[in-house]
């Protein structure tokens, strides 16, 4: 899900630089293009935390659970804001966030966050990791 996520951003990201590289300057031209590429910021954001904790996601770790939850929770919000505002396809966002939220949240994934790591053949030899 967190893939899914971080290639979403990435897809709105493309939508926004389209929009704005196309756009016409009128009287207040430059300004929109400024909203337009300040809107992209929250999409960038999105997509390199989705992809970071998606690549650290199999090594465990409390910190990377609370970082989908975050992630889960912003996914929310951004796309609860969007379904109002523009179109109700972003309901999809909405459904994968609450679902991401809810599934690092649940007790059986802490457990599993939580549980003690095996130590790397390295590191029971005496080097330095």
């Amino acid at each position: 899900m967190l893939v899914v996520a971080g290639m979403a951003g990435v897809v709105a990201l493309v939508a926004l630089t389209v929009v704005a590289a196309t756009f016409e300057t009128g009287a207040l031209g430059e300004l929109i293009l400024a909203m337009l590429l300040l809107a992209a910021v929250p999409f960038v954001l999105l997509a390199v935390a989705s992809f970071v904790l998606a690549a650290k996601f199999a090594g465990g770790g409390d910190k990377v659970r609370i970082g989908a939850v975050v992630v889960g929770w912003m996914l929310v919000a951004g796309s609860t804001a969007a379904v109002l505002a523009h179109h109700g396809w972003w309901g999809v966002g909405v459904a994968v966030g609450a679902l991401l939220a809810a599934f690092s949240s649940a007790e059986r994934t802490r457990e599993w966050f939580e549980r003690p790591r095996l130590l790397s053949s390295a590191h029971l030899e005496g080097e330095v990791v």
